[in-house]
């Protein structure tokens, strides 16, 4: 097979931190290889794609040794821009690659950048944009797209350009459950026919785990660990993955298990859920144990009839909603269902068009500004959107200062917020030189730390490895056992499970369900899917062995 990429022992430093990003980097990949790139949050994951795609060392606030090679060429060695047409990369970020305003226009810019005959490129917007199901935004303004929307769109423009390599950095992050399982295989189809190198950076396995080839695993001081087949390398290096906080596929940690207490036919460690049941003794299996989930009827915020439109279409249709003391209420819907528009509008960064929300049985506009936020903390879905100062510590301690604490207690409390955080050694580490995972974590720091009475997260554990998602829903469990009230929008349907007592789903601007998770598990496949929602890992076992071997379980 052709060599496509060759590491030769990269190690790289930003100018700004003790210790060095990516150590001693040393593989090489062939073409049409599909590689996974694992490694807990902050590990050095996305520095390494910029480093192949030839952002590094030409924009890079640091110093790197060792080279990079495409196709036997040192990146150093390509031309502005002629990289991308061989290394297309969809970032973790997807706004931090879009310069054009409307949806065909950006795929356009690629286009004419490579020098498509005008009499193509009319095709190539067409198709791109039906890869990804978007042709009926073709003419929106990227501004007023999802999160999920605008990653759909990077990957567009990518797949436009036709590359030899295609590096997807947590492309699944803001997609909606089955969008994000028709993007991967879409991926997967695509893969076979053009047959190009493939590298993948996610958290999230499972649905991968069928079309990866191998596995390179990062540690946590940026050196890799294993290079090889996937289910070799989880067998190998189990205990250490997991003190390392990276995440597994679900199907492989619970054959772990399994086979401990006898409840497989032989000794298998499957990579996907299908393999798993192949395996099982139904009549042994131990059913998961149900979840408590929190009652309550005492609104601590409610919004009645809430609409928001703008000029291109409606948003948010005469929708009501109440938040609860000491819950967890769960956001969930399809992509574009209005859910970050509406978590902003209960949380009075944005106005409503008709309607009205009252915090504490007084209207939110009733509160002055400074003692609204100190009830309610909002996290962004880009945490970038709310970072106003240079360091971490600065940035955790903004809130404390602006309450008049003594410098004593703001360390003290700081500290306390960045080792639950896993923000040791950033302390004075610009907020915008952090990784996607740890901008995540800060953003989240900088809300807890203040204690509000209503906690409000879009996509809080976007980007988090398995240690710092566990770490961070410890907290905010902590924070509801003392009363405060969360509201999450979140696509990760086993985080509702496991920790919501209420969802809401949300389908065209409207309330299309609401109620505990077990009823919405309840309701069926086809109620579901029109929601763009899928069973959680656990109730996909269970129904699958309940169907096989009739039992009811109560």
């Amino acid at each position: 097979m052709n060599e496509m990429i060759h590491s030769d022992h990269v190690t790289l430093q930003y100018e700004d931190h003790e210790k060095a990003t990516l150590k001693d980097i040393h593989f090489k990949i062939n073409q049409g290889e599909r590689v996974l790139l694992l490694g807990p949050s902050g590990s050095g994951k996305s520095t390494l794609t910029f480093c192949l795609n030839g952002l590094y060392p030409k924009d890079l606030d640091g110093e790197m040794t060792g080279n990079i090679f495409i196709q036997g060429k040192e990146t150093a060695a390509y031309r502005p821009g002629e990289i991308s047409q061989v290394v297309g990369v969809v970032f973790q970020d997807p706004e931090s690659q879009f310069c054009m305003l409307t949806v065909e226009d950006e795929i356009a810019f690629g286009l004419e950048n490579i020098r498509v005959d005008p009499d193509e490129m009319e095709q190539g917007i067409e198709q791109a944009l039906q890869l990804v199901g978007m042709l009926p935004y073709r003419y929106e303004m990227i501004s007023t797209l999802s999160g999920g929307w605008k990653q759909k769109l990077a990957l567009a423009c990518v797949l436009a350009l036709k590359p030899k390599v295609l590096i997807l950095d947590e492309p699944n992050a803001n997609l909606d459950p089955i969008a994000s399982r028709e993007l991967i295989q879409t991926i997967r189809k695509l893969q076979k026919e053009l047959n190009f190198t493939l590298i993948v950076i996610e958290h999230q396995l499972d649905e991968w785990m069928a079309m990866i080839d191998r596995c390179l695993i990062l540690n946590r001081e940026g050196s890799i660990i294993y290079d090889g087949p996937p289910a070799q390398g989880f067998r190998k290096h189990y205990s250490l993955l997991k003190n390392e906080g990276i995440w597994l596929p679900r199907a492989f940690e619970l054959g772990i298990e399994w086979n401990q207490k006898g409840f497989l036919t032989d000794s298998v460690t499957p990579l996907v859920l299908n393999d798993l049941l192949k395996h099982v003794t139904a009549s042994s299996v131990e059913f998961f144990p149900s979840r408590k989930r929190k009652e309550s009827n005492k609104a601590i915020l409610t919004a009645r009839n809430i609409s928001v439109r703008t000029p291109e279409k409606e948003i948010l249709r005469d929708l009501s909603i109440d938040l609860y003391h000491g819950e967890v209420l769960a956001i969930i819907g399809p992509n574009g269902a209005g859910k970050t528009t509406l978590s902003q509008v209960l949380a009075g960064i944005k106005k409503a068009n008709s309607g009205e929300v009252r915090l504490e049985d007084r209207p939110l506009h009733a509160f002055p500004e400074e003692k609204l936020r100190k009830k309610i903390g909002y996290v962004f879905q880009n945490p970038e959107h709310q970072f106003i100062t240079d360091t971490v510590y600065q940035e955790i301690a903004f809130g404390l200062r602006m309450q008049r604490l003594g410098q004593e207690e703001i360390d003290e409390k700081v500290n306390e917020v960045i080792d639950i955080c896993q923000l040791q050694d950033l302390e004075y580490a610009h907020p915008f030189s952090l990784s996607q995972g740890q901008k995540r974590r800060l953003s989240v720091a900088t809300m807890i730390v203040d204690e509000q009475q209503i906690l409000i997260l879009d996509e809080p554990t976007f980007g988090q490895d398995a240690r710092s998602t566990e770490e961070l829903m410890k907290l905010l469990i902590s924070r509801k056992e003392k009363g405060c009230s969360i509201m999450m929008i979140t696509h990760d349907l086993d985080l509702v499970h496991q920790y919501a007592d209420r969802v809401i789903v949300l389908k065209d601007g409207t309330e299309y369900f609401s109620g505990s998770p077990e009823t919405l598990w309840d309701k069926g496949s086809d109620f579901l899917e029109t929601a763009h929602l899928y069973l959680p890992f656990e109730k996909q076992i269970e129904h699958e062995l309940k169907r096989r071997t009739r039992v009811y379980v109560s």
